[in-house]
């Protein structure tokens, strides 16, 4: 098992770029960081590997990871190739520093290189090698030694979607196998796809704090934070809202003075709350005009009787709207955040 205690990451110049995490990952389990650039997916998979220090403790079945350095291999973002050396010495090289001897370097490479389809690459220098093989050289560096916890950062970062979809088609068995294996494999990545493809759990990351770990059904059931939902659902909507009791029903009242019905989750925020501003947001495909339709909001015409609506089957009219383009919520998709942190404030994802 791999745990995190307490762990964080700040530079000298004051910049906190890790926030406190705390967290196990079992053996044989695959946990995917998800997040924009600057969200700290490298610097997580650094700490592991004991590529740069930190403040708390990173344990490995119970003893400091950073002890037992041949437990862990990492494939880093920019690949940490020699460009004026041949792929076979990019791939021989943590042997040669291991102090392996030729022949037993020969096999090993040979080995890697066949099982990633680099073999016709080795003789070429790396700056003449395209990036695609070179990733998939990095790669095969995972099977030099056998290690217990692996980490892959951003593998197909670079590549266009053709190349990116095709390295991934090979790169997540390979990952799968390994976890098959008993090993821990941790791979950072900014495409939800790749993360759903293979993740048993997902850690959603933003500007260095984990904002919410679990699988994409509880996290989309519950997110805790803005952030979290963001990262798998780009067109989740948020609008600016007053939470009140009307009539005996919790509602949150928009800009517009559309009343969004909150009844599926009354009793569950927490205190404090009424009668004050929040966020109210929902997932892009949670929407509702005049109450029994299911699509997005084109555009909005304001009419005599209220206004129409232009959506992907043809035109509605209602009698209200959300935004000059915007979408309603159905009943018992919206959820509430606070409005200064962006958290959560039903009580059950606290």
């Amino acid at each position: 098992m791999l745990e995190l205690v307490g762990v964080s990451k700040q530079y000298l110049y004051g910049a906190r770029v890790l926030g406190s995490l705390d967290m196990k990952i079992e053996d044989g389990k695959i946990l995917a960081l998800l997040g924009d650039e600057l969200s700290g997916k490298t610097t997580f998979l650094k700490v592991v590997a004991s590529v740069t220090d930190c403040e708390g403790k990173v344990l490995f079945d119970g003893e400091p990871l950073d002890k037992k350095p041949d437990d862990v291999i990492m494939v880093f973002d920019d690949l940490a190739m020699f460009e004026n050396r041949s792929c076979y010495y990019n791939l021989a090289y943590p042997l040669i520093i291991r102090g392996y001897d030729k022949d037993k370097i020969k096999q090993i490479v040979n080995d890697c290189a066949e099982k990633t389809g680099v073999v016709a690459i080795l003789h070429d220098k790396a700056k003449k090698t395209s990036l695609i093989d070179l990733k998939r050289l990095a790669i095969a560096r995972l099977f030099s030694r056998p290690a217990k916890v692996i980490l892959v950062d951003d593998i197909t970062r670079g590549l266009d979607k053709d190349e990116a979809r095709e390295l991934w088609s090979e790169v997540a068995p390979i990952l799968q196998n390994m976890a098959r294996e008993g090993k821990i494999v941790i791979f950072a990545t900014r495409d939800k796809d790749e993360a759903l493809s293979i993740a048993d759990k997902i850690a959603v990351m933003h500007y260095g704090e984990v904002k919410q770990v679990g699988t994409y059904e509880q996290i989309l059931a519950n997110p805790s934070n803005v952030w979290a939902v963001q990262a798998f659902d780009r067109d989740y909507r948020f609008e600016k809202a007053h939470l009140d009791q009307k009539d005996g029903k919790l509602v949150a009242t928009t800009l517009d003075d559309y009343d969004i019905d909150l009844s599926h989750i009354d009793g569950k925020i927490a205190t404090g709350y009424i009668g004050k501003d929040v966020f109210v947001g929902w997932v892009s495909d949670c929407y509702d005009v005049n109450g029994d339709r299911k699509e997005s909001v084109q555009n909005s015409i304001r009419t005599q009787n209220g206004y129409e609506l232009r959506v992907k089957s043809g035109v509605v009219h209602c009698k209200q709207r959300l935004g000059e383009v915007g979408t309603l919520p159905i009943d018992g998709c919206a959820k509430v955040y606070d409005f200064a942190s962006e958290n959560s404030i039903i009580k059950d994802v606290l």
